[in-house]
């Protein structure tokens, strides 16, 4: 139904200006309409929500001007739920739920806040009560969709509802928040002497228009004060006297700290250079920082001398400095590869008698001799044993033997190439810290001459001799360093030593192999450090005087070897980071039962010809009954399936039986014989 909308134009008794007024008929009109002629009449630009829609109905009797139908407006609108509020320069129209969230003008206390209908926003300042105790009271008195809260610092209420509610709860405040009586009240103190608690407080309070007529009176006899205010008043001074009286700081400025990981005596170290680039600076400020730091090594503990901000800074370094730190397992495999590229090419002329002295040509191989004396004896069996001496000699052999009487000769033709051949030397294992460098050393103290002394003018002076021991034999130092990600940077020194069996006119003499070299390796993988480290050719020849040296015919009354040999030093290192007592525990575990799975394998090849108590074979890995394997386990398993190799499976220790289990278990055991029998 179309709206009636009657405009009247009346002019005033007194002949001023004309004002223009309005009758307005909506009958079941659509809002919108409603919304179209405030926005014709007031000029405004109006902003519409989707969801404001609806039929209503409107009938002013009495002519309306401008403002007043605006304010019939804002009626309108909130009793069908929705609101209108201005921002910049637009009057906005949305339901009443989302006017929370919206861009609400905030007004002060003006004349038209308690004739209008406008949603806005207003901050009520409280001076004698509790902003948050009048809360509750007020909350009923605000629609729904309305905001009020309290904020306790500036004790004031914040309102966000139509202009005349919030005259209407001004009104409530107003009434509430009268001048409250004033009472005394005695606040202790533990600690804080009380005369100077009350200057501070007062010169806290000092301009303070809150204060009123609040005072404060020091009580030395009891050390309290005496407070005279409001409620609001003596909360505040409660609350500065809780923040005043608290105990005093550890009188004396010397602190001891006892670390639980790092070494007193480095800390000491690091601090006491923090505090030098510190007094440099004091200096140019033309001040004294006075601290120092001392370690006592026997507690492993700090002393520390400073003051206030100055000790404060030095025990956050410490608490940072004293963590526990990463350690790394070092695993390596010092190995020796002899390639030896040989060959042996000759004939071995023996004679013997059956004595078994024999003579001739001088062999390397010392089961000929054996072969010589075999073949020249009257016993089958020792003959019969002549073919497995002379196949036991390496590489293909030829004999030919002529037997007559008491004397007899052999000939052996021998031909061998020989190969490569291995040699562990040392397989050690290192757990430091990070950065931190570990060594081992195996070998001996061999006495080196590095001096003598003897009289040349040949007086009784008694000649002498001065002598250094050095190490000889193996050495591996290394210093590991974990950076981001697990990765590990090793600095390795390597060194294998030993005396060559040959003298010289001064000394022994050794043959060194070392290996320096930095690498970068992830947890848990292996590198291998080596190369070629010595080449030795060797030509020997042996043969008969003058029918050695025969053309042609002289290869057969000599015996020529020729060796070449190439040994590699080769080490295998493996660096795993261990963060924890788990990752220790099973560490530890994997290589005690390695060595007990070892003495057991030792003792089942002995068989019955070796007793089984002469062979000791380590008690199993030490577990309390009640400690908890998995954690280890877990690890140690983690570590197996990282280098490849088979998890291992751990079975349960069955729990003990209680003495009522087992009185069941022989009950049916005498049963089942019962029923048997």
């Amino acid at each position: 139904m179309r709206a009636v909308i009657l405009a009247v134009f009346l002019f005033c008794a007194l002949g001023a200006k004309a004002q223009e007024t309005f009758t307005v008929s909506f009958n079941d009109s659509d809002i919108g309409e409603l919304i179209k002629l405030v926005s014709d009449v007031t000029g405004k630009t109006v902003a519409i929500d989707p969801r404001v829609k609806g039929k209503v109905t409107v009938v002013s009797k009495q002519p309306l001007t401008t403002d007043e139908l605006y304010d019939l407006f804002l009626s309108v609108l909130d009793l069908h739920g929705f609101t209108a509020f201005e921002s910049n320069g637009v009057v906005r129209v949305v339901p009443n739920k989302d006017v929370r969230s919206s861009p609400i003008p905030v007004v002060s206390n003006t004349p038209k806040a308690d004739q209008s209908d406008e949603y806005v926003t207003e901050v009520i300042v409280l001076r004698n009560i509790s902003a948050a105790k009048v809360l509750p009271v007020l909350r009923p008195l605000v629609a729904q969709h309305a905001h009020m809260a309290a904020y306790d610092p500036s004790n004031s209420i914040v309102i966000s509802d139509t202009s005349s509610n919030i005259a209407r709860i001004k009104k409530v405040i107003d009434k509430i928040d009268a001048a409250a009586v004033a009472q005394t009240e005695v606040v202790q103190l533990d600690y804080a002497p009380v005369e100077e608690a009350v200057k501070m407080i007062e010169q806290l309070l000092k301009g303070d228009k809150n204060t009123g007529s609040m005072k404060l009176v020091a009580d030395a006899r009891t050390n309290s004060i005496l407070v005279s205010g409001d409620e609001i008043q003596r909360n505040r001074v409660r609350g500065l006297v809780s923040r005043i009286d608290r105990p005093q700081a550890q009188t004396g400025n010397v602190r001891v700290i006892y670390l639980e990981y790092a070494d007193a005596t480095e800390v000491s170290q690091v601090l006491n250079k923090l505090l030098q680039n510190m007094q440099k600076k004091a200096d140019k400020a033309k001040q004294g920082t006075g601290a120092s730091v001392e370690a006592d090594e026997d507690t492993n503990a700090l002393l520390i001398t400073a003051e206030g901000d100055i000790l404060d800074s030095l025990l956050q370094v410490v608490e940072r400095l004293d963590i526990r730190r990463a350690q790394v397992l070092v695993e390596a495999i010092i190995a020796e590869i002899e390639d030896v590229d040989g060959t042996d090419l000759g004939v071995q002329w023996l004679f013997a008698d059956q004595d078994g002295g024999f003579g001739g040509l001088s062999t390397g191989d010392g089961a000929l001799g054996g072969a010589a004396r075999a073949a020249f004896s009257d016993d089958d069996d020792a003959i019969e044993d002549l073919a497995g001496v002379v196949a036991g000699i390496a590489g293909a052999t030829l004999g030919v033997g002529e037997f007559d009487g008491e004397e007899g000769f052999i000939a052996l033709l021998n031909m061998l190439q020989r190969k490569t051949n291995s040699n562990i030397l040392s397989t050690p294992s290192l757990l430091t810290t990070d950065n931190h460098e570990a060594v081992i050393a195996v070998g001996q103290e061999v006495p080196f001459v590095t001096g003598s002394f003897t009289s040349a003018d040949g007086n009784s002076t008694n000649p002498f001799q001065t002598i250094e021991r050095q190490n000889v034999g193996i050495s591996l130092t290394v210093t590991p360093h974990i950076n981001e990600g697990d990765k590990i940077l090793l600095d390795i020194e390597q060194e294998v030593s030993s005396l060559t069996g040959e003298t010289s006119a001064s000394d022994v003499i050794t043959n060194e192999r070392s290996i320096t070299t930095q690498v970068l390796a992830a947890d848990g993988q292996v590198v291998v450090l080596g190369g070629l480290m010595r080449d030795n050719v060797q030509t020997f020849e042996s043969k008969i005087p003058v029918l050695g040296s025969i053309p042609v015919l002289g290869q057969l009354f000599r015996s020529n070897r020729d060796s070449v040999t190439k040994t590699n030093l080769l080490v295998f290192i493996r660096a795993t980071v261990i963060r924890n007592d788990e990752t220790l525990t099973g560490t530890t575990a994997e290589k005690y039962r390695y060595i007990r799975e070892q003495q057991l394998q030792r003792r089942e090849k002995a068989g019955l010809l070796i007793d089984d108590d002469s062979l000791p074979v380590i008690p199993e890995w030490p577990v309390s009954p009640h400690q908890d394997l998995s954690g280890y386990n877990k690890t140690l398993n983690e570590m197996r399936i990282k280098r490849g190799e088979a998890p291992l499976i751990y079975e349960p220790t069955p729990a003990k039986q209680s003495a009522e289990d087992q009185s069941t278990n022989l009950e049916s055991d005498d049963a089942d014989q019962s029923d048997s029998q």
